[in-house]
C-alpha cells in the first residue's frame, strides 16, 4: 500500500510495512518497545494506539521518530490462506502475517515545516511556487527520515535476545 497523500496533507502518515515475522511473542515485543516511549492502549491482539505521555523515555535527540506524537499499529494478514495435507485430510489456516500497518500522528512536523516556509518567505521573498516545492521536499524528506528511523526500531525490537 502506498501513502495515503490525502491524509498526509493533514499530517497523518499511513502506510504499510511488510514484516513476515510477526508471531506473537515478536508482537509484544514492538508492543514493548512503543510502551518504553509512550502510553498504550490495546484495541485488540492484533492492534494498539499509542500516545505521548509524562515521563516516559525520550528518543535519541536527532531520531525523526520523536515527533510523532500518537498513532496506531495494526497487524495484517496476507492475502492467501496457507493449506496443509495431512494423512489425507486437508487443513487451512489463516493467511500469516505479512505487515504492519501504521497511522502515525505527526501534524507537529507538518505545522513546523509550514511555519518555516511562512517565515522564510516573509524574510527571503521570491515565489510560492519555489517555496513550495521546498516544503513538499523537506516534509518528504523529514517522513523518509521518520519511516527509516521507526523501520530500525521495529528491527532491535523483534531481534531475538541473545543470552550467554
Amino acid at each position: 500500500m502506498p501513502l495515503d497523500l490525502p491524509r498526509l496533507l493533514i499530517g497523518t502518515l499511513i502506510y504499510e510495512e511488510p514484516m513476515a515475522a510477526l508471531d506473537d511473542g515478536r508482537f509484544e515485543r514492538i508492543v514493548s518497545g512503543f510502551a518504553s516511549h509512550y502510553v498504550i492502549h490495546p484495541m485488540s491482539q492484533f492492534q494498539f494506539a499509542f500516545e505521548r505521555g509524562e515521563g516516559f523515555d525520550r528518543f535519541e535527540r536527532w531520531d525523526a521518530f520523536a515527533y510523532v506524537d500518537g498513532g496506531t499499529v495494526q497487524r495484517l494478514r496476507g492475502v492467501e490462506e496457507v493449506q496443509v495435507e495431512t494423512a489425507g485430510n486437508v487443513r487451512r489456516f489463516p493467511a500469516p502475517w505479512a505487515a504492519l500497518r501504521f497511522e502515525l500522528n505527526i501534524r507537529v512536523v507538518l505545522i513546523f515545516w509550514a511555519l518555516a516556509l511562512i517565515i522564510a518567505r516573509s524574510f527571503v521573498g521570491g515565489d510560492w511556487l519555489f517555496w513550495g516545492i521546498g516544503f513538499a521536499a523537506l516534509y518528504g524528506m523529514h517522513i523518509a527520515l521518520i519511516r527509516r528511523s521507526l523501520r530500525a526500531k521495529l528491527k532491535k525490537w523483534v531481534a531475538r535476545v541473545r543470552v550467554h
